[in-house]
């Protein structure tokens, strides 16, 4: 799905909840609000507003994290096979030839099906494992980190925490009362927004190698360019 697309979907609903919410709060409350109301459940509201806030926050930046850790794994395992293949070719014939070999195949096979497989399913490709297994460890070290990454999800109770604490906090924003519908709508729809949108963000952070911002193997791709290189010069 296209990020634009799945941000205006988030929105759209974050609107309709905000809206509803106001609308019902408003038709079920009137009159039956006493004096203090507002005082009692502004305070709650900011209190819970911060708590989730902070929470929020912690999981943008985690998923970030992980994110930019597996984009700069990707390149730098991209980078070891590159470098690699350049110094083999200072080796004996023999030996420079099967290592460059096997470092072509193991790219092959990381781009042509081993990155399909794990944007569908978080798995890895055989073919690169076995490709894989015959390089230096430090390219194995990389691939499994760069497996990790892919599998990798934060657990469902952290969306269950995240969505649920986000439904109650905005939930309780329906009763707090403006003179005038129509500003309330607003100021929530634009706060419910903001959060919908900031899930959306660290749900497609949290798979690196699927969704509308997945990490592509241009790196890989890259490095065959540099080994054609290596071995058209003389």
């Amino acid at each position: 799905m296209n990020i634009a697309l799945l941000f205006v979907l988030a929105a759209t609903a974050a609107v309709v909840f905000a809206t509803t919410g106001v609308w019902l709060g408003r038709h079920f409350m009137r009159g039956r609000v006493d004096k203090g109301h507002h005082e009692v459940l502004a305070t709650l509201f900011q209190t819970g507003g911060t708590l989730h806030a902070v929470f929020l926050a912690f999981l943008v930046v985690a998923v970030w994290e992980s994110y930019n850790a597996a984009h700069a794994n990707v390149a730098d395992e991209a980078s070891a096979l590159t470098t690699l293949y350049r110094e083999s070719a200072g080796m004996e014939s023999g030996m420079g030839k099967e290592l460059r070999r096997l470092i072509r195949d193991y790219t092959d096979a990381v781009v042509r099906d081993e990155w399909r497989i794990q944007a569908e399913t978080g798995g890895a490709s055989p073919k690169a494992r076995a490709a894989g297994l015959a390089i230096i460890s430090q390219i194995q070290s990389d691939r499994n980190r760069r497996t990790l990454a892919a599998e990798a999800s934060l657990p469902p109770i952290m969306w269950f925490a995240a969505i649920g604490s986000g439904a109650i906090v905005l939930s309780m924003s329906f009763f707090l009362f403006m003179e005038q519908a129509a500003p309330q709508m607003i100021v929530t729809s634009i706060m419910t927004s903001t959060v919908a949108l900031l899930l959306c963000i660290a749900f497609v952070l949290s798979h690196p190698f699927a969704g509308p911002m997945a990490l592509n193997p241009e790196p890989f791709k890259h490095a065959i360019e540099v080994y054609d290189s290596v071995d058209a010069t003389p």
